[in-house]
């Protein structure tokens, strides 16, 4: 019984290390913001999207420059200052990108804010052909600026979850217009902190085995 209390409490203590590791990771959250609705969104032999707007970035967790900024850009929507940042995005070239400026944290010209792929895959879920959403997971880079403005190093690789455009037709089908759309970044775990989180499973399972094998 104690032995396997004592996986226990290991796999508890690198499941807490794990978790912790996984807190103090940053997150970058892209939005509509106050943009409103606006970009296309097509679907049939492939799925793209373009000039779909991006108003708002969330920072949480980074080394300095934390908070809610405003995302500027050529898109004409309903932040009347300043413009909206723009989202686009192509399932058969593999690619996402959002473009546009931070003026707060010194990003003054549009650039690539988030150059990405798909490789989590492209999710399309529309009902009756009036609503729906495309989802999206993949890996990225961020732009220089932007990670020099809050403090992480150039190279920081990051991946994207929880991409989701919502979308809105006239019931007969696509082109749809994007209506809210957001895209979660957060930083990739390192691989030790991976490694250490299945080596404390990985004890837990060999004294839960050693200990039911013994009762049999």
């Amino acid at each position: 019984m104690k032995s396997m209390v004592k996986h226990f409490v290991l796999a508890a203590a690198v499941f807490g290390l794990a978790t912790a590791s996984a807190n103090a990771a940053t997150v970058i959250d892209f939005g509509t913001g106050f943009g409103g609705a606006g970009g296309t969104v097509n679907i049939g032999a492939n799925v793209t999207g373009s000039g779909i707007f991006i108003d708002t970035v969330i920072i949480l967790g980074a080394p300095v420059n934390n908070g809610v900024f405003d995302v500027e850009g050529a898109a004409v929507c309903g932040d009347a200052v300043g413009g909206c940042g723009l989202l686009s995005f192509d399932k058969n070239l593999n690619t996402i990108t959002i473009v546009g400026s931070i003026p707060a944290l010194g990003i003054l010209a549009p650039v690539n804010l988030l150059s990405g792929d798909l490789s989590g895959g492209v999710n399309v879920l529309i009902n009756n052909g009036v609503t729906g959403a495309i989802t999206a997971a993949g890996r990225d880079t961020k732009a220089r600026e932007l990670l020099l403005a809050i403090g992480l190093d150039p190279s920081t690789q990051f991946a994207y979850f929880g991409f989701e455009t919502a979308v809105n037709g006239t019931g007969q089908g696509s082109p749809y217009t994007a209506i809210s759309t957001d895209i979660t970044n957060t930083t990739v775990p390192e691989p030790g902190t991976m490694t250490l989180f299945g080596t404390g499973l990985l004890g837990l399972a060999r004294g839960l085995r050693r200990r039911y094998s013994a009762k049999a």
